[in-house]
């Protein structure tokens, strides 16, 4: 685990905020390069990611300090992003919604936008959930498998778990998230509607996710029913969301087919 980056003297860079910085740097720019070589201006992208990075940072953490309250104890403590602790629906519900309100405004059709983003978004857990790791936060419950791991003690998962081995559920998502950017690649390869890169994306993230959190640490604050945590139940939901935009929007575009 290295949470500082780089440190001269008081200067620091934390590994989390800078895996955080890349992931958007470089989703932008993919997003960008998938906006200019489908006849949109990049300006587009550049402009909707003001609307995105605060969506993301302000929704993933504000989620992450409603559902552990009893870590917050100053304002510092809740703006400390580099010290890592976010919840990533969070940022991705607030960014959407941040998103739909600029291209209203903007009139571009949403689902042509999110379809250039999807790639962005994998390639964005793919990324930060790397930084998670560094951090020791995110980490998940203990295990007797080959993949466990032991943090130092200064670090949340070794507070939580002094000594023991744990899930490396970090890393797990970081796998996911590359899975997905590759699987979304392939698979847009036979896309004929608005929608289809982006609902795919939300079936397969909601899916990951759901599977990895079995194995992932959560405070009884966050069990829902049954054992299962509150964002195992948006997983659910995100898969539903996927299937139907997918079967609804490929309806559509058979019945304009066959007009045609």
């Amino acid at each position: 685990m290295h949470p500082i980056l780089i440190e001269l003297g008081r200067f620091r860079i934390y590994s989390y905020g800078f895996m955080l910085a890349l992931s958007f740097f470089v989703g932008i720019l993919i997003a960008a390069k998938r906006a200019e070589k489908q006849g949109l201006k990049p300006d587009i992208i550049y402009d909707l990611s003001i609307f995105l990075i605060l969506g993301a940072v302000i929704g993933s953490r504000g989620l992450y300090i409603i559902t552990h309250l009893d870590h917050f104890h100053s304002f510092i403590d809740i703006i400390a992003l580099w010290q890592g602790g976010a919840t990533y629906y969070g940022g991705l519900i607030l960014a959407a919604a941040g998103a739909v309100v600029f291209l209203r405004i903007k009139k571009i059709a949403f689902l042509k936008i999110a379809d250039i983003c999807s790639l962005s978004i994998a390639s964005g857990v793919f990324l930060t959930r790397i930084g998670c790791f560094l951090s020791g936060c995110c980490f998940g419950s203990p295990t007797e498998c080959p993949l466990g791991v032991v943090f130092p003690p200064g670090s949340p998962a070794g507070y939580t778990y002094s000594g023991l081995h744990i899930h490396p559920t970090q890393l797990y998502s970081s796998f996911y998230g590359l899975v997905i950017f590759i699987a979304l690649l392939l698979l847009e390869k036979k896309k004929s509607f608005d929608g289809y890169t982006f609902g795919f994306m939300l079936i397969l993230y909601g899916i990951a996710r759901f599977i990895v959190d079995i194995f992932r640490f959560y405070d009884e604050s966050a069990v829902i029913w049954r054992g299962f945590v509150d964002n195992q139940f948006i997983s659910v939901f995100l898969v539903a969301g996927g299937l139907s935009l997918l079967l609804i929007r490929g309806r559509k575009a058979k019945r304009e087919k066959t007009r045609a």
